[in-house]
Formats: structure tokens, sequence, C-alpha cells
């Protein structure tokens, strides 16, 4: 296979950014309506630009921030929101060293310089919108921390694998002159630009960055994919690194077949109502200003003058007038049987884009304290039935790809220790993360619950029949219940401690036991 050059390269970015463009209006439509701060897909805004001028009811916009921001409250909420697993079952001490990385990685991600809070912020909300933000993840500058960034879509175009993933990100990038070289050795950058930077190092450029699969650039190199900035104006590869790990994800909320794009299915479905709310709101404050500020009727050649509607103003009229005729200057007052039914019916298209937003489903369900646990774990079922469509992509596509990159560039960079004391149950296997949410807390608490269910049958039983205790093994019970709940490896001691334990007891009641035979 022919290795891909820089003519191969602009044109293959070229192709991408075409198709691309035919989502550019509708971003743009779904930002004026729901996210004003990001509506600057197809038109340029100045700073200081004043965001939603076209918008008269802030509705729309306080549905897509609520939800937004309850993708963060509901499955980033506290130290423990994720775990990292195996496929398997690690021993002891695998499962002390799961949860020591787990606890570590979490270090590292909310490490202030990461940038993790700020990006996964602006990734809710663009998730929340346009159905993707894309995300990069990436060793800092001084390879001791990890930097996590979000990129504008308007920059960015994507395209899939055989398997249907996003393989491969280009994105746009206009640095200054003097950015260019905290990133590149002086002499990686063209001679032209070297010559402008001497001149102007303020001047902006225009560069690319693609990652894309080793195998679609064409180089035999043994690595998985590859890294290169690319300055689109002298047709020059500043950089080409190859990379076992991708550094960019575009988690997908909802996807189309055919189209590497996702889309927000609460932002299409809400779209038409919000427009709906709008036209309505200004319908209803005409029809309010018209009743609380009535137009006028004048007779003709009797007002001199204009009509001065000011709190102490003077309307002159012709003093040979007789107002036995009419008054000469009356309010048309407006009939406002209409406005309550407006009001209901603005009333039901807010009701229409809180079921949109599932702003209507991300309460819990109320708990009373005279209901049985079976009535909570029966509204907890119902609960996670209903917001399972919205948080379980979320889980899988967006927090999960982030925690699996973030950990496979970490352990490269060696900020989760060496290799080598990793624990042989656990060295080399595939790595799982696991996720506390109120959906799935309710599923890992249910095994407490069961624990508790059938040690209160089996004490009943065993007052009928004392060796039915030999049917449950308490041990492993025990052990589950313990995880079950939270609580971490280190307050169990390992199996086979505990199993040495119990025949030194042993031992040492049957020594007792012969002491006061012989006695």
């Amino acid at each position: 296979m022919t290795k891909m050059d820089v003519k191969d390269l602009l044109q293959f970015a070229k192709k991408q950014f075409e198709q691309q463009s035919v989502m550019l209006p509708l971003w743009q439509t779904l930002a004026d309506n729901f996210y004003p701060e990001r509506a600057d897909f197809t038109t340029t805004r100045n700073v200081g630009s004043e965001f939603g001028d076209n918008l008269i009811n802030s509705y729309p916009i306080m549905m897509r921030r609520d939800l937004g921001n309850s993708l963060s409250a509901m499955l980033r909420d506290g130290p423990n929101w994720f775990k990292i697993g195996i496929n398997g079952e690690p021993d002891h001490a695998g499962q002390a060293w799961l949860d020591w990385g787990s606890k570590r990685l979490y270090k590292i991600l909310y490490d202030r310089s990461s940038g993790f809070v700020k990006a996964t912020k602006e990734g809710d909300h663009d998730y929340a919108t346009f159905g993707q933000p894309v995300m990069s993840v990436e060793p800092n500058r001084r390879y001791n921390g990890l930097l996590i960034r979000t990129w504008h879509l308007r920059d960015c175009a994507w395209w899939e694998d055989e398997t249907g993933q996003v393989c491969g990100v280009l994105r746009k990038w206009n640095p200054k002159l003097y950015e260019l070289d905290n990133y590149f050795r002086e002499d990686a950058l063209h001679l032209k630009m070297r010559k402008s930077e001497q001149k102007d190092r303020t001047k902006e450029v225009k560069l690319y960055h693609m990652q894309m699969p080793m195998g679609l650039y064409g180089d035999d190199s043994d690595k998985s994919y590859v890294s290169i900035f690319l300055d689109i104006e002298n047709e020059h590869i500043i950089e080409e690194v190859a990379t076992d790990h991708k550094h960019y994800l575009v988690p997908r909320f909802q996807t189309i077949a055919g189209s590497p794009y996702a889309y927000s299915p609460a932002a299409i479905t809400a779209l038409p109502d919000a427009r709906m709310l709008q036209a309505m709101t200004h319908t209803l404050m005409e029809a309010g200003e018209r009743y609380a500020r009535p137009p006028l009727i004048a007779t003709s050649k009797v007002i001199q003058g204009s009509i001065n509607l000011n709190s102490d103003g003077i309307t002159w009229a012709d003093s040979e007038y007789d107002e036995r005729m009419g008054a000469a200057l009356r309010p048309l007052y407006q009939d406002r049987g209409g406005f309550p039914i407006g009001l209901e019916l603005r009333d039901s298209v807010v009701e229409v884009l809180s079921s949109a937003f599932y702003i209507n489903k991300l309460a819990l369900p109320e708990v009373g304290h005279d209901m049985t646990a079976y009535e909570v774990q029966e509204r907890m079922k119902q609960y996670r039935r209903e917001n399972l469509p919205l948080f379980a992509p979320v889980e899988s596509e967006y927090n999960g790809q982030l925690c699996e990159m973030a950990f496979d560039i970490a352990m490269g960079m060696g900020l989760l220790g060496s290799p080598y004391d990793i624990p042989e149950s656990v060295r080399g296997k595939d790595t799982q993360f696991k996720f506390e949410s109120p959906l799935s807390q309710s599923d890992e608490e249910e095994k407490l619950n069961r624990f508790n269910q059938v040690s209160q049958a089996l004490a009943q039983a065993t007052q009928i029949d004392p060796s039915v205790r030999h049917n449950l093994n308490f041990d492993e019970a025990f052990r589950d219940a313990v995880t079950g709940v939270g609580a971490p490896q280190s307050w169990l001691y390992p199996v086979e401690m505990v199993q040495q334990a119990k025949q030194n007891e042993a031992q040492m009641q049957m020594a007792a036991q012969q002491n006061n035979a012989a006695a």
C-alpha cells in the first residue's frame, strides 16, 4: 500500500469537511433555539455580541441547560462514580490494585491542570444539544498528567470504520505563530512560516490536525494510529507521530445508519415546539400590550398636533368641537377572552418541551416513611426503566470511552505505576469500567437486600431444623453483600487468610476441648 503524501492528505481532508458541511445549518438552527452561546456555525460572532437576541422566551434554553447539567450530576457524582474492572474475577490482590487504580485515575482526571471538569461541562451541553461532542485526551506539556479538551463541532470532521465506530478525526486549528513554539521544534516549521514569525509572531496560520488508523495512512509501522499536523498554506507536514492509542473521542447520543454524525433526540423532538413557543410568546406579548395600552381612535380634524401618551402629556383638541357628538379621543378596548386560552396553550407547549428534554423524568421518585421495602424497589425499577434510554448511552459511549482512553494513556505514561507491579490475576486482562449512579447503585445494593432477606429466612428455618444452615455459603454471600454496597476491597481479608484463620480457630477449640477432657 502506498503511503499518503501531502496532497493526498489535503484531498482527504477536503472531502471529509465537504461531508461535514451539510450538518452546519442544522447545528446552527439547534444552537439558535437551545444553545445561543454556541451559535456560530454558519455566522461569525464578534466579542461582546448579545446571545439569544433572536429569542423572546428562554424556556428552551433552560431545558437544554438542565439536561446538560444533569449528565454530570447523575453520572459523575462523587469520587466513586467509576471503578476499574476486568473480564473475569480477580483475586484479592488484583481487586485491591483495581481499587487503588480507580482512586489514582480519579485524582489524575480531577487535577486542576487536566481541564476535565471544564471539558466535560462543555461536552455535556454539546451532547444534549447536537448529539455529540468532540473531545481529546493527551499528555500535558510537562508529561506529568493528562490534558482533556472539548473542540468546536464546526472545526471537526470524523468518519467510521467497518464496525461502525469512529476511527479518525480531522480538526481545523488556527493558532498564532508564537503558539507553535510550545508544540513543535523550530526546524519542523516551513521556511516561509519561520520568516513570517520573524516579522509578526501574532499572525494566525491555518493547520489541520488529523488522527487516523495506520492502515488508512499506508505506513508499515507496528503502531495502530498516526497523528499528523499539516500546514495547509505551505502543504507541509509539521509533525507525524505514530501512536498506540486514539487521542480523540466522539461519544454519540443517537446515530442513523449510514451517517457518522449523530443527533440529540431531545433537541430534535423539541425543535418544532421551541419555534412554536417563540411565536406564541410574541403573540401573547402583543395581545397583553394592546390590552394594557389599547390603541386610540381620534376624530378627524379635531386633534391638533400629535397624540401625547406620556403620563403627564397633553393632547390638544379643537375648542369648537362638541364632544356630545362623541369623544375626540377614546381608547379601542380589546377583548381579552382569548388571552387565558393562549396562556393554556403556551403552558402545554412548555410541558412538551419538559418531556422532550427528559426534565420530568430526572427527579428521583418520592419515597415515604410508610412505604415497604418492596414498594421502594418497584418505584426504583420504574425510575430505571424511564431513564435508561437517556443515561445508558451516556455511560457506555461517553463515560466509558473517556475513562478507557484516559486509563490507556495514563498507563503508557507510567502514571499508574509500573506494569510489573500489577498482580498476576489482573495483568494483561482487558479492562472494563463499572459506573455507579442512581441507576446502577440500586442493582448493587440489591445484593445487600437479598442477603438480609435470606438471613431472616434462614434464622426462622434454623429454629425448626438447625442443619438447614449448611445450605448457605455464608462466606461467599457476605463478601458479595459487602462488595455490593461499595465497600473497598481493603476491608476484606484475602480468602486464603480467612480460611487459615478458621483452621487455626478450629485447632485451638479442639486443643481446648482435649485439655478440658484431660483435666
